[in-house]
């Protein structure tokens, strides 16, 4: 196949959302060539993604690529790539939760690191925010099982439980904890001509939260039910947070924008359950400026959120009533509820710290082949059979 660089693929799903696994052997390290290359993978930019592997939807738009590791405390590098859907763009910002769940589970199935029973313990160095995070993997017969009883809101059925350890994940984007130095800020907000109170933690991932009340809605709305001025007032919030913490302004996921409100009850996005009110400690949605809602609830984000509702004064604290901890906090999202241990310990005035985050997901194996990249999307000559070498896609033929 002269006109195409053959490149093997591993399907997984970690979570709620599925990504494509690559051999970092198998990745252009030049960034050029690596951005054209994953884009011509996925299909984008393109609002289907068609030509390509990407599921046309931000919780499957998702690469996951996997090599040795380049520190001694982890058993592998692990670097996560949100794919742009619509738009040629590559965001290296986060380290996405639930796909990190899956990397212990492929780590050990490509045979990178030895099976021990009936749990092997994987530590994975995340090269988007270089912490290192700790997974349990539940195995036997010399490999993860899949079976269990394990059940995770927005993915049917049950599957052996993959336990994740983020507690050594602060200031994973920022550096600090508390970003901004205090657990409230205040944001004007042009469309409302008015400032409303926000809370920016970081741990996971760098979180910006906001009163679903004082952008005029429930919080209890389900994707596609939200107006354009709701995703205007909270990407304006991002910004404001982007400028605040110093990030860069070429990002454009982090921090996440999540939306708060208290405890009520709702209907999930299946249309199947109704979520009632003691069953959660608050309900919240993540968006994103183009107008997105998670269909669920990204794993990072609510390691981030389940350490706000610890420390008082924040808007998730707000919500839930009390900082009170440690505890399960209780997240109701547009899926149904998703549980996270916390421990975070006052130790001072406006400091704070994260002694434990642990939370559970599931994770299997969906596919494993070849992809087929067009060559004149990586700028190559289909007559040049050296071609591949020279943007290092090692297993291209």
């Amino acid at each position: 196949m002269k006109e195409q660089v053959r490149v093997p693929v591993t399907l997984m799903r970690g979570g709620t959302s599925k990504a494509v696994f690559l051999s970092q052997h198998d990745v252009p390290s030049d960034p050029h060539e690596r951005h054209r290359f994953l884009l011509a993978l996925f299909g984008s930019p393109d609002v289907r993604q068609i030509d390509g592997l990407g599921g046309a939807d931000i919780l499957t738009s998702k690469c996951a690529i996997i090599g040795p590791p380049s520190r001694p405390d982890a058993d592998i590098d692990y670097t996560f790539v949100q794919v742009g859907i619509d738009q040629p763009t590559l965001s290296f910002e986060i380290v996405c939760g639930n796909i990190s769940s899956a990397t212990g589970v492929y780590a050990l199935q490509e045979k990178l690191i030895p099976v021990h029973e009936p749990v092997t313990t994987v530590r994975v160095h995340n090269t988007n925010t270089g912490k290192i995070l700790r997974m349990a993997v539940q195995c036997a017969d010399g490999e993860p099982r899949v079976e269990g009883d394990s059940e995770v809101d927005g993915v049917p059925g049950t599957g052996a439980e993959v336990a994740l350890d983020y507690s050594d994940t602060s200031g994973s984007t920022t550096g600090k904890l508390l970003p901004t130095g205090q657990a409230r800020d205040w944001v004007h907000l042009s469309k409302l001509g008015r400032e409303i109170p926000v809370s920016v933690v970081d741990v996971g991932t760098a979180c910006v939260f906001i009163r679903a009340a004082d952008l005029g809605i429930t919080g209890t709305e389900l994707p596609g039910q939200l107006s354009a001025d709701i995703y205007e007032m909270a990407e304006e919030v991002r910004r404001w947070a982007v400028e605040r913490c110093n990030l860069p302004s070429s990002g454009f996921l982090t921090p996440y924008q999540i939306l708060i409100s208290e405890a009520q009850d709702y209907r999930t996005i299946a249309g199947d359950r109704v979520v009632n009110s003691s069953e959660v400690d608050f309900v919240a949605r993540m968006v994103l400026n183009g107008g997105a809602m998670h269909k669920a609830f990204p794993g990072g984000g609510s390691v981030c959120l389940s350490v706000a509702a610890q420390i008082a004064g924040t808007i998730p604290a707000e919500a839930r009533g009390t900082h009170a901890g440690p505890a399960r906090i209780r997240i109701g999202h547009p899926s149904g509820v998703l549980k996270i241990y916390a421990n975070v310990e006052h130790v001072g005035g406006d400091e704070w710290t994260v002694r434990e985050v642990h939370f559970t997901r599931t994770a299997r194996r969906l596919f494993d082949g070849t992809a087929y990249v067009r060559r004149s999307r990586l700028g190559m000559d289909a007559r040049d059979d050296n071609a591949v070498q020279a943007v290092a896609v090692g297993s291209a033929s």
